[in-house]
């Protein structure tokens, strides 16, 4: 079959839009739901959908959250997952959504799954296929339209049917030209701070991309990905300069959730102390008071400590001032705990061993998470 007259029956699909100029509609049309249908149904015979994944409900619920802020807000996506260790998603005509096991194990949070669909339904709003199709057809409106009900309304011999259906499966497998990646990135950015997802997914989930290229040879599950695909590290420093313009801090904690805090309760001697934890390290503990229990005081410098780090802090904002009568842990100079004599005396350390400890534990944790790259 003649690509260029399968390339015009794609092109059809959206024909009177192009004509007329006027706005791509809300809802799925109807066409384009007819070409989507016949083309996963030859996809999914080539692949494993994966229908009791766990996180199946939550990929939905991004969705959701995301369509209502793009140009297409009552726009219904089918979304599925295919069993493949390559990290991908993809998107076919009709809104139905694919996004691969590869890629769930890859995204630590919310905001990175957002950012990969959020990608892939810029691609849809941004007429993407329609696009490419158009730069490689020069057939007219009315000849397109005649195609696609010859194909599609009168159904003239099946072979002709699956023969297109065939082809816009590769199509759409090829992928889309780097402009137009460059320009879905962008607009998943935008699409992620008006659904209310942190912007920084999209940052955290190329950086893992790219250590995985690094480590490792190109995926290979969508055929020209890495030649369609602009070079990760130009996406990252994008989405940099992003952030940047926009004024918001590039904090990749809330992302990966790196610098866990941790509190533990233990008996020592037959009396319950708490421990704080950073990174899976203690840093202190905490003996009780007269007012509080030492879990109760751990958990609440547990909470200061975590919002310290929530709000971006690094490690050289940390001060550990180390006294006869205890110790304070400020973040710019603002206490976010206090260690009194009978806590040092708990951590069986002078104040000045506990202080260098502290200050240790800290510096070991922002070094270990950025060497891994989740700072």
């Amino acid at each position: 079959m003649n690509r260029r007259f399968v390339l015009a029956v794609l092109l059809a699909l959206f024909a009177c839009i192009a004509a007329t100029q006027s706005p791509l509609p809300q809802e799925v049309t109807e066409q384009e739901r007819k070409l989507g249908e016949e083309a996963v149904k030859e996809f999914e015979g080539k692949v494993k959908i994966v229908n009791d994944h766990p996180m199946l409900p939550l990929i939905r619920q991004i969705v959701a959250r995301l369509v209502p802020v793009t140009e297409r807000p009552k726009m219904s996506y089918t979304v599925k997952i295919v069993e493949d260790n390559e990290p991908n998603a993809f998107t076919f005509p009709g809104g139905f959504m694919y996004v691969t096991t590869g890629l769930i194990k890859l995204a630590e949070s919310e905001h990175e799954l957002a950012a990969v669909l959020a990608h892939e339904i810029a691609h849809n709003t941004r007429l993407h296929a329609i696009r490419m199709i158009e730069k490689e057809s020069r057939l007219s409106i009315p000849v397109l339209l005649a195609m696609l009900a010859a194909v599609f309304i009168r159904g003239e011999t099946s072979m002709q049917a699956a023969q297109i259906v065939s082809q816009v499966v590769q199509v759409l497998m090829l992928g889309y030209s780097r402009d137009m990646e460059r320009e879905a990135d962008e607009v998943a950015f935008v699409y992620l701070q008006r659904a209310g997802f942190n912007p920084v997914g999209l940052l955290t989930f190329f950086e893992k991309l790219s250590r995985l290229e690094k480590q490792s040879t190109p995926p290979q599950f969508l055929p020209g990905y890495w030649t369609t695909h602009p070079a990760l590290d130009e996406r990252i420093s994008s989405v940099k300069r992003w952030l940047t313009a926009g004024g918001m801090p590039i904090n990749r904690r809330p992302i990966t959730k790196a610098l866990k805090v941790e509190v533990k309760e233990f008996e020592d001697n037959g009396r319950k102390l708490a421990a704080l934890l950073l990174s899976g390290e203690e840093m202190c503990r905490f003996a009780p008071s007269e007012k509080q229990s030492a879990l109760e005081r751990a958990q609440e410098a547990a909470k200061k400590l975590d919002d310290a780090l929530e709000a971006g802090a690094q490690a050289f904002d940390f001060q550990v001032k180390a006294t006869p009568e205890g110790i304070t842990v400020s973040v710019t100079f603002r206490p976010i705990l206090v260690l009194t004599a009978a806590d040092i005396v708990a951590n069986q350390l002078t104040p000045e061993q506990l202080a260098v400890r502290i200050r240790q534990t800290i510096s070991k944790s922002f070094l270990r998470e950025r060497l891994s790259g989740r700072l």
